[in-house]
C-alpha cells in the first residue's frame, strides 16, 4: 500500500536533479547518470578525494554504472561519452585494467551549495534561486 506523505514523513534516499539539466538537450539516461555522477562526487568531496590542482574526482567503472542505472553496459558508455561531449564531466585514463578517475563539472554559474546538497536539494546558480522557489 502506498501512504501520502505527511509534514513529519521522512523521505526516502534519492538523488538531487538539477534544474540546468532540464534545459540541456541530453537524453534520459545522460541526465540521470549526471545526478547519479553528482551524488558520488558529493560522497569524494566529502571524503577529500582531490588530485593535484585540487580537484574532486571519483572513481566509478563503467560496470558499476551501468548496474547502478539498471542499463546496459553500452548505454552507460553511451550516457558517459553524451555527458563528455556537453562538457559535464571529464575521464582521465589510468593505466590498464584501472578504471578512469571521473570529474565532474558544473556549467558556468552553477554551484553545489552544501547545506542544500546534504538535504537532497538541488543546484542552483543563485542563492535568490532558492529563495524564490
Amino acid at each position: 500500500m502506498t501512504d501520502y506523505m505527511a509534514v513529519d514523513t521522512d523521505l526516502p534516499p534519492y538523488f538531487p536533479y538539477p534544474q540546468f539539466l532540464m534545459d540541456m538537450p541530453l537524453s534520459h539516461t545522460a541526465a540521470l547518470t549526471y545526478a547519479l555522477l553528482l551524488d558520488r562526487a558529493h560522497l569524494s568531496q566529502l571524503n577529500g578525494w582531490t588530485d593535484e590542482a585540487g580537484r574532486v574526482y571519483l572513481i566509478f567503472p563503467v560496470e558499476k554504472i551501468a548496474a547502478a542505472l539498471n542499463r546496459s553496459l553500452s548505454s552507460a558508455k553511451n550516457a558517459l561519452a553524451e555527458l563528455s561531449a556537453a562538457g559535464l564531466i571529464e575521464r582521465k585514463r589510468r593505466g590498464q585494467f584501472l578504471p578512469n578517475l571521473i570529474y565532474v563539472k558544473l556549467p558556468d554559474g552553477q554551484r553545489i551549495i552544501p547545506s542544500q546538497m546534504d538535504k537532497g536539494l538541488s543546484i542552483t546558480g543563485a542563492e535568490n534561486d532558492l529563495r524564490n522557489s
